[in-house]
């Protein structure tokens, strides 16, 4: 080959042997996004997914579509999230019964809570309050605590089914503080609380959306809050943790999770995403209507934490996973 001839096709040679350029991600989300609720429409978790829903279409600027995924204690719709894409396009509203309660009370789950998800973003929890019938003469939770264990046995709580998580807070409660009660199972809540107010139980737990207005009318006594807070609409309230028992916060949350093995950068823009969308004027109140807090936070390690709580407190209960 002539020197001219050389240098004439060097360029095309060239040309031809280089990488082709990087192909540069495109922004998250540029489509739809899935929202997966894993329980039936109308319940509490779809109110929450329906109420976060418009704010994150804005925020993203892309649809986001709640899709119903109901049954098995929430892990049909789980288990889909699970063995999505980790590209951000399918996501789950997951909380402390589909990523902490479950697998306390199920031997076998279609997938692991920790290993199987990537925890974006926390987004609301529920406060859960201690009652009390009026009769007992019991105003506080160091003098409930004393009254159950002067007489292991004798005093009895509600709650809205075994293994829910009324039954696992008091049951852990209970074993925290070396005291005996007598467990009242229910079919729900709403049964539960009435029963409290007819004397029939002593105490009972539940959200306090679903207690306040029997607090009000005097028809039950408030003993204390189970979550890490005082509640703004009982600043009086004591929480479990203040003074009966250091450290006690147990109460029902909320955080949307992804598949395993999403990106880290992805998930840091998701979660920003998602905190800016619980911001948004209006939807604060909405959701305390519902008797929910919007309590954006960072889901780790407190995702490990409440598993390791609830797994426990399943054990307190005597509760045989099945």
């Amino acid at each position: 080959m002539t020197l001219k001839r050389f240098l004439f096709t060097l360029p095309l040679s060239v040309f031809i042997w280089l990488p082709p350029p990087p192909v540069l991600a495109q922004p998250f989300p540029n489509k739809p996004v899935r929202l997966v609720v894993p329980y039936p429409a109308g319940g509490p978790v779809d109110f929450i997914a329906r109420s976060i829903q418009p704010e994150l279409a804005k925020v993203w600027g892309q649809p986001v579509v709640v899709d119903n995924i109901g049954g098995g204690s929430g892990m049909i719709g789980s288990a889909a999230v699970s063995r999505a894409k980790p590209d951000g396009y399918t996501l789950l509203i997951g909380g402390v019964q589909t990523h902490a309660m479950n697998a306390g009370v199920i031997r076998t789950m279609p997938y692991h809570p920790l290993k199987d998800f990537t925890p974006i973003l926390q987004t609301t929890s529920v406060p859960w309050m201690i009652v009390a019938n009026t009769s007992l003469g019991i105003r506080t939770p160091e003098e409930m605590i004393a009254a159950m264990r002067a007489k292991p046995g004798q005093y009895s709580y509600s709650s809205s089914g075994i293994g829910s998580a009324s039954h696992l807070t008091f049951a852990s409660l209970l074993k925290q503080v070396d005291a005996k009660a007598l467990h009242v199972p229910y079919k729900g809540t709403a049964q539960a609380i009435q029963d409290v107010i007819a004397a029939q139980v002593n105490f009972g737990m539940a959200d306090e959306n679903t207690v306040m207005p029997h607090i009000r009318s005097g028809s039950l006594v408030a003993i204390a809050s189970a979550g890490k807070e005082r509640l703004a609409d009982f600043p009086n309230l004591p929480t479990l943790g203040e003074k009966a028992l250091p450290g006690f916060e147990m109460q029902p949350w909320h955080v949307i999770y992804g598949p395993a093995g999403m990106d880290a950068e992805l998930v840091r823009t998701m979660a920003a995403g998602i905190r800016k969308a619980m911001e948004a004027p209006g939807l604060k109140e909405r959701l305390k209507g519902a008797g929910v807090l919007v309590t954006p936070a960072q889901p780790d390690p407190m995702v490990t934490r409440e598993y390791e709580r609830w797994v426990r407190a399943a054990r307190d209960a005597n509760v045989v996973p099945e």
